[in-house]
């Protein structure tokens, strides 16, 4: 299977042109200067990448989700809490923001306003992850730079072992935005169908693949993560790593909870990473005091917090 590998899947690009477009040198810059900072143990002044939850609620339950453990109280994000954020970030040399975490992103009644107000504020590449459970074709015309659309079927029999939920619902659902995309003449956001790489799904892959790949304008075959700390392939994952480094995403991505919270890893569903709020401390405060927890991750000192002592995932991103 041809593609582009990446640190988490395989790419399968509709026009392999488009990987120029979605990785454009100025992303290609940054993730140059995040790399760099990870290996010389180089803190960055503020990090490069944002991701925000809209809320950690959903209407789903998957298999694989770390939803199934979560215990962090639920909500949606405050429009002055968003816009608090956004504010900063525009201020300072982030590329892009990821506008989703422990949560279906489209339950979020202004997330129509929230991608809008990303990208005016001059924010140069903003995506979403969707179940697609519900229309998301309010998207189109926002600007929005690319929509990550999570499909573990391709009918409601193989659909419903990992998740729950009408396929032919989803499908449909889909459809209707490739066609008003279409329609509409929207040259964006960028229709990214993902599927993960794990033992129920690989008898229907190849069927996945070629359903998809002439539709969506990029079909990944992402790799299984151990984040919801129970999966039953979790063992193979820990045997499957190389002796125990830094955590990548703490060197140059900064996540903020639904509420305000600074968190040191989106993967939390606990709130044992939270530094503050947003609501009394800024982005770059929070920032600087994770400088302390960075430090003892490049001394060996992985443990730090019961949440991430278990992680397996610390070298996908």
């Amino acid at each position: 299977m041809e593609g582009k590998q990446s640190t988490q899947g395989l790419n399968l690009y509709r026009y392999p042109e488009d990987e120029k477009w979605r990785y454009n040198p100025k992303r290609r810059r940054n993730r140059q200067i995040a790399e760099m900072s990870y290996r010389d143990k180089h803190y960055l002044d503020f990090p490069l990448h944002v991701i925000i939850e809209p809320t950690n609620r959903c209407n789903m339950m998957c298999q694989m989700c770390l939803r199934n453990v979560m215990t962090r109280p639920q909500g949606v994000m405050e429009w002055n809490v968003f816009t608090r954020a956004v504010d900063e970030i525009a201020e300072n040399p982030v590329h892009s923001i990821s506008l989703y975490m422990l949560g279906e992103s489209m339950l979020h009644p202004r997330i129509r306003d929230m991608v809008n107000y990303v990208k005016r504020m001059g924010i140069a590449y903003c995506d979403i992850s969707t179940n697609a459970l519900m229309d998301f074709t309010c998207l189109l015309g926002t600007g929005l730079d690319e929509i990550i659309i999570s499909l573990d079927g391709i009918d409601n029999e193989s659909y419903n072992r990992n998740r729950q939920g009408d396929y032919w619902k989803i499908e449909a659902n889909i459809m209707k935005f490739l066609r008003e995309k279409e329609e509409g003449g929207y040259e964006y956001p960028f229709v990214r169908l993902q599927i993960i790489d794990m033992e129920s799904n690989r008898p229907y892959l190849d069927k996945f693949i070629d359903k998809w790949l002439g539709k969506a304008d990029l079909v990944y075959i992402k790799k299984l993560e151990g984040m919801a700390q129970g999966l039953g392939d979790k063992l193979v994952l820990i045997q499957e790593q190389p002796e125990r480094q830094p955590c990548k995403q703490l060197w140059y991505t900064h996540n903020i909870n639904w509420n305000g919270d600074h968190a040191f890893c989106c993967h939390d569903p606990h709130g044992d990473s939270v530094l503050g709020n947003i609501k009394d401390m800024s982005i770059s405060t929070a920032w600087h005091c994770k400088k302390k927890m960075i430090e003892l991750t490049a001394q060996g000192n992985h443990h730090y917090c019961d949440f991430c002592k278990d992680c397996v995932d610390w070298g996908n991103w």
